[in-house]
C-alpha cells in the first residue's frame, strides 16, 4: 500500500492550521502498516482522547455484557442504585434502555456543566432533566456516557480506573492507557485553559469560579471540563490518555474478535450509531469515533483495515481551527480505501 497520499493529506491540513501536531497509525488485523508523527510530537506521544474515551467505556461495558452482568435491553433505572435517581429522572428514564444510552437516542440533553452546579450526580441530573425538554431522534450526549460510566461501576463493583486494569491491561494486554492526570512529559498539550467551555457556560447564564487560567498550557490533565473539574479525571465520556499504539491494539481486537456483544456493537445501526460507535460516512464501511481535542479511530471489518489519528487541534493561544476535523478524517479514510477524496486545502 502506497501512503504518499496520506502523507500529503496530513501535511497539507497541518500547514493550513487544522492542528499543530498529529500522529497517524494505519493497521490491519495483525500488523501496523503506517505510523508517522507530524509537528512537535513523537509516534509514541500520549494524547488526551476526549470523546474517544467513550469507546474505552464501551469496551469495558461490552466485556461486562459478555460476563452476563447486563444487556443492551436492560432498563437504565434497573442498573442504577435504588433510591438515588429523583422523581423526574425516574419518570424521564422509566423506559430508557442501555442501548438507547449507547446509541444516543435516550432524549437526554447533549451537554451540561455539572461542575458549575457542584452537587451530587443524581441531584444535578434531576435538575437537568427537570429543566430541559426531551431531545428527539439521535442527540449525541456526554450525559449518556456519564450515566454509562456510573452503570459500569454499579454492575461490576469496579471504578473506571480499575476497569482499565482488568479489561485493558489484564485481558487485552494494553498497558499504555490511563485516565488522567498522567505524567506531562508523556503527553501532547491539548489547549490553553478552557476558553470554549467558559463561553458555553456564559451563553447559558452559568458561572464557575474554578477555571484553569486561560494562559495555562493543559498537558497531562484532560481538556474536558466535566471530566476534569467534576469527575476528577475519570468519566465514561472523557478523561482517557493513550498513544496511537494502544488504540491500534484495541482496534485490532475489534477487527478480529468474534465475541457476540462486540460484533453486535459494530453491526448495530440506529440513526448512524452503533453501540458506542459512530457509523456516519466519516467512517466508511465500518465504524469509529472522534474526540473534541482532534482524535479519532476507524475500523472496517469488511476491509480488515483501520486508522488512528491523534491531533491537538485546540492547542493555540487564540482562535479556533479553520475547519471541521471530519474533513481530514474523511480524506484519510477514503484515501486508504482508494476512493476519491475531497480537494486538499490550498
Amino acid at each position: 500500500m502506497d501512503f504518499t497520499q496520506i502523507d500529503q493529506i496530513l501535511t497539507q491540513y497541518r500547514q493550513r492550521g487544522y492542528y499543530p501536531s498529529a500522529v497517524c497509525q494505519v493497521f490491519d488485523g495483525r500488523r501496523t502498516l503506517y505510523h508517522k508523527a507530524f509537528g512537535e510530537v513523537e509516534p509514541d506521544t500520549w494524547f488526551d482522547l476526549a470523546s474517544v474515551s467513550k469507546i474505552i467505556c464501551t469496551t469495558m461495558l461490552l466485556f461486562a455484557m459478555e460476563e452476563g452482568r447486563l444487556t443492551p435491553e436492560d432498563r437504565v433505572l434497573d442498573r442504577l442504585p435504588a433510591g438515588q435517581p429523583g422523581p423526574v429522572t425516574r419518570q424521564r428514564l422509566r423506559d430508557t434502555t442501555i442501548l438507547q444510552l449507547m446509541t444516543h437516542t435516550s432524549g437526554i440533553v447533549p451537554w451540561y456543566p455539572f461542575y458549575a452546579d457542584g452537587r451530587g450526580f443524581y441531584t444535578v441530573l434531576e435538575h437537568v432533566l427537570s429543566t430541559t425538554p426531551p431531545e428527539t431522534g439521535m442527540a449525541y450526549s456526554d450525559l449518556n456516557f456519564m450515566l454509562l460510566g456510573v452503570i459500569f461501576q454499579q454492575v461490576t463493583g469496579l471504578t473506571l480506573r480499575e476497569g482499565l486494569e482488568r479489561y485493558f491491561r489484564e485481558k487485552l494486554g494494553i498497558r499504555d492507557i490511563a485516565y488522567g492526570p498522567i505524567d506531562p512529559v508523556l503527553a501532547a498539550p491539548s489547549c490553553y485553559g478552557n476558553q470554549i467551555e467558559q463561553r458555553m457556560c456564559a451563553e447559558r447564564g452559568l458561572s464557575f469560579d474554578g477555571w484553569r487560567p486561560n494562559g495555562t498550557e493543559v498537558r497531562g490533565s484532560c481538556n474536558d471540563g466535566n471530566a476534569y473539574y467534576y469527575w476528577h479525571g475519570a468519566s465514561g465520556h472523557a478523561g482517557v490518555f493513550a498513544p496511537s499504539s494502544a488504540l491500534t491494539k484495541l482496534c485490532q481486537f475489534y477487527l478480529t474478535t468474534e465475541l457476540p456483544f462486540f460484533r453486535r456493537a459494530m453491526d448495530t445501526t440506529v440513526s448512524e450509531r452503533g453501540l458506542g460507535f459512530d457509523k456516519s460516512d466519516v467512517f466508511p464501511d465500518g465504524c469509529g469515533h472522534s474526540g473534541f481535542t482532534g482524535t479519532s479511530l476507524w475500523i472496517s471489518r469488511e476491509h480488515q483495515l483501520g486508522a488512528v489519528i491523534l491531533t491537538n487541534k485546540y492547542y493555540r493561544t487564540e482562535g479556533e481551527p479553520p475547519g471541521n476535523s471530519n474533513e481530514f478524517r474523511r480524506a484519510v479514510h477514503y484515501g486508504l480505501l482508494g476512493r476519491p477524496v475531497p480537494d486538499l486545502p490550498a
